[in-house]
């Protein structure tokens, strides 16, 4: 195993058969004690796979003796760190240095190039490393590094880090990384991050992510992700957000989210949001929703909006409620409908009401209903009506309640003229051979100047045919 290395000096490598080398690896490689290397020799360092001069650091290198490096597979070496320590390497020789010394020149300039011993990684040290240095990064480098050592990454560094290389997170690194260094994340390097990593998230980082890297967010890393990090969100990234990754939302963290990041939802977004979610919503938050996303709503998560929320809500949205989901609706959840968004009422939405829901009406919300949605009412809903919302109807709608549904309005709170006006109308029409429903039309329409008018469509013509009485 590679933490075996460790234990291995200088007199153990001198006796290593070469062939041995044949089974190295970069990790064992750079579990190595440097000194260890100073027993190497030429036929030994032939004998060693390109692929474990990765796991050496240029104390390492350095530690190899002068007449073992010819046999070194230099093409495994990162180009950069070639060039580096080569043009470092020629200017000690040119300055009056020993080989030897100019060979340890070489390899200090060479060193930021190469994969470094991530367990003695700072800040400052990661603050000096070149950006494309990050080009050979894994994960296993990723979970040796110290978490105080993400303090010095910045945007360009992350930018050319290898997506796997985010396997090697967690969150006390993602808590001491900058939140500007975020704006170098794309979709393949989250969708690398392990969920719990997303524990070290907050506001800033979240706000400075791009959003096209939320494209590679998931459900696990979002049950993860702190409340407070939510308040990073804007629309961008919401509609960037894969609509699984809302299963991992709650009540705390919709609660965080500010109101102008939920034009960014769709019907998508919210079909696969948690019933319990949509206990952090608020007015603000839903006057800002896109109408179509309402079209992923059900009745349990209208039962957990708080209904204060529901001042937010308006006829486009109400048009766009899936009819089922209405019957989530209580009393308190109509009160705080405002009354403009009773026009995006439908009948099949008022046949899915419960009847206690139609307590929270009044006449200013059912003046604003359109005359076709009461062809959705039923006894029980109508029996449940406050009597004062009935002085928003008009005979129009009125004439709109199924008939085995009529008998169960309070029409005592119907003005008596216009009771007694269109209950004339109604004997008439059946004496005359209408249907009970023509009739009732009629009765109607004879009764429709005794109610509170729409006034909004009044007339002066109107006004003037309008019996004194009934503007009692």
């Amino acid at each position: 195993p590679p933490h075996a290395m460790q234990g291995m000096d200088a007199d153990m490598m001198a006796n290593m058969p070469p062939p041995a080398m044949g089974g190295m690896d970069a990790d064992m490689m750079g579990a190595m004690p440097p000194p260890a290397m100073e027993g190497a020799y030429g036929d030994m360092m032939a004998a060693l796979p390109p692929g474990a001069l990765e796991g050496m650091d240029m104390s390492m290198i350095t530690s190899i003796p002068l007449e073992a490096v010819e046999s070194v597979d230099w093409a495994s070496v990162p180009p950069e760190a070639m060039d580096a320590g080569f043009a470092a390497f020629q200017d000690g020789l040119a300055n009056g240095m020993s080989p030897a010394e100019a060979f340890e020149a070489g390899g200090a300039a060479a060193d930021p190039y190469l994969p470094p011993d991530m367990g003695d990684m700072t800040a400052d040290m990661m603050n000096d490393m070149p950006p494309e240095g990050m080009q050979g990064m894994t994960a296993d480098m990723m979970e040796a590094m110290p978490p105080e050592a993400m303090q010095g990454m910045d945007a360009p560094m992350m930018e050319m880090m290898p997506p796997h290389a985010m396997q090697g997170m967690d969150a006390d690194m993602m808590a001491n990384m900058p939140p500007e260094a975020m704006t170098g994340m794309d979709a393949p390097m989250m969708a690398n991050m392990p969920p719990e990593a997303m524990q070290g998230m907050d506001a800033d980082m979240m706000g400075a992510m791009p959003p096209p890297a939320m494209q590679g967010m998931d459900a696990d890393m979002m049950k993860e992700m702190p409340p407070e990090a939510m308040q990073g969100m804007d629309a961008p990234k919401m509609e960037n957000m894969p609509p699984e990754a809302m299963q991992g939302m709650d009540a705390d963290m919709m609660a965080n989210m500010p109101p102008h990041a939920c034009p960014g939802m769709d019907a998508a977004h919210m079909a696969n949001m948690p019933p319990d979610c949509m206990g952090g919503m608020d007015a603000d938050m839903m006057a800002a929703m896109p109408p179509e996303a309402m079209q992923g709503m059900d009745a349990p998560m209208m039962e957990m909006m708080p209904p204060e929320a529901m001042q937010g809500m308006d006829a486009p949205m109400m048009e766009m409620m899936p009819p089922h989901a209405m019957q989530g609706m209580d009393a308190d959840m109509m009160a705080n409908m405002p009354p403009h968004a009773c026009p995006g009422m439908d009948a099949p939405m008022m046949a899915n009401m419960p009847p206690d829901a139609m307590g929270g009406m009044d006449a200013d919300m059912m003046g604003a209903m359109p005359p076709p949605a009461m062809e959705g009412a039923y006894g029980d809903m109508m029996a449940a009506l406050p009597p004062g919302a009935l002085e928003g109807m008009d005979m129009s709608m009125i004439t709109s309640i199924p008939l085995e549904a009529v008998e169960s309005v309070d029409w005592a709170s119907v003005p008596p003229e216009a009771m007694d006006a269109g209950f004339a109308a109604f004997q008439d029409g059946l004496a005359n051979g209408m249907s009970p429903a023509e009739a009732f039309e009629a009765g109607g329409a004879a009764a429709d100047p005794y109610l509170p008018p729409d006034m909004g469509d009044m007339t002066a013509d109107m006004m003037n045919d309008m019996p004194p009485e009934g503007m009692q």
